[in-house]
């Protein structure tokens, strides 16, 4: 358990320090380590849900940047 959570606390520093413009590439990583926790009977922590959602978010907008008006 500890490891998952230190792989969680790892992922989340990459994801904070990304300024490549594509942050959400790491969200299907947080998604399995989230289910991975979540079948250990652990709680997901707020930040890490809010962090999930604003990937999701990035997700969606990415895919409308390169889709032709």
């Amino acid at each position: 358990m500890a490891d998952l959570e230190q792989q969680l606390a790892q992922l989340k520093a990459d994801i904070l320090e990304d300024d490549s413009g594509a942050r959400y590439t790491h969200a299907p990583l947080l998604a399995k380590l989230m289910a991975e926790l979540e079948q250990q009977g652990q709680r997901i922590p707020p930040d890490i849900r809010c962090l999930h959602e604003e990937l999701v978010n990035e997700t969606i907008e990415a895919q409308f940047d390169n889709m032709p008006v």
